[in-house]
């Protein structure tokens, strides 16, 4: 069975998306669907997501997991989950 983050990855690279950023989007996704997996994600999964990492890292680093993730649920046909993100 192909998963959805697989599937994502694909699309990214059939899109003609940069190895490195392939690299990048995988690591990143596969790391959070450890935690609960993505197709089971709700609003509220996002948001503490981003809350927690704010409390970790930079700005920068907290926008470009916003931008993974808005990037990511808009494509899985989820926008609603991300809309709210500022990016």
């Amino acid at each position: 069975m192909v998963s959805i983050i697989d599937e994502f990855l694909k699309d990214l690279k059939i899109n003609g998306t940069a190895e490195k950023t392939q690299k990048d989007y995988s690591k990143f996704l596969k790391n959070i669907n450890k935690v609960k997996s993505l197709e089971k994600w709700d609003k509220n999964d996002v948001n503490m997501f981003i809350m927690n990492k704010r409390g970790e890292g930079l700005v920068e680093t907290v926008d470009l997991f916003k931008t993974k993730l808005k990037r990511f649920f808009t494509w899985a046909g989820k926008s609603e989950l991300v809309n709210h993100l500022n990016t």
